[in-house]
């Protein structure tokens, strides 16, 4: 199997995870981990098959594996202070697993930057909808622990990365 014929598998297995889950955490404030699981130990195999001609970095088992890692690593701080949901986490990490080390990097920074502005939007709504007495809490922790479903803004910048990389726009691989 060819590199690119994997690439085209990555990324539509990508993408269709993205969508589902983005529909799941929207509908349900939740991501199931019948979902990511799979995506990481298919992330993993598919980094395997990618270093069997040589480059098990750049293209390769490590790169995967390392993602994975990686996306552990930023995604467990928010975790802990309660900005994350493990769902959150562990599409992060899925990405990570799918993709490599690059594609995460851009997914992440892009889904963290659509996350904020959808933390604003609710925000916004929220203080509209009530601006007296029982008003949504105005500290870092309380908003940080309102059910925003990250994974929406996590699965957008999946997907915006992967159309910018499939235009050509930005040169998400190694």
């Amino acid at each position: 199997m060819s590199l690119e014929v994997l690439r085209v598998i990555e990324n539509v297995a990508l993408a269709a995870l993205l969508i589902t889950i983005m529909y799941t955490d929207w509908r349900f404030l939740r991501i199931p981990n019948s979902f990511t699981y799979p995506a990481m130990l298919i992330g993993v195999v598919f980094g395997a098959i990618e270093g069997l001609p040589g480059e098990l970095f750049t293209h390769g088992l490590v790169d995967h594996v390392a993602a994975l890692i990686l996306a552990f690593a930023i995604s467990y701080p928010f975790y802990a202070a309660g900005g994350l949901k493990a769902g959150d986490a562990k599409l992060l990490m899925a990405i990570g697993a799918l993709r490599g080390i690059n594609f995460l990097l851009f997914a992440a920074v892009y889904g963290a930057l659509i996350g904020g502005v959808l933390a604003v939007g609710f925000i916004l709504r929220r203080k509209l909808a009530r601006p007296a007495a029982g008003a949504a809490p105005n500290t870092l922790a309380g908003i940080m622990k309102s059910s925003i479903p990250y994974g929406v803004a996590l699965g957008i910048g999946g997907l915006l990365a992967l159309a910018l990389e499939a235009t050509g726009y930005v040169h998400v691989t190694v």
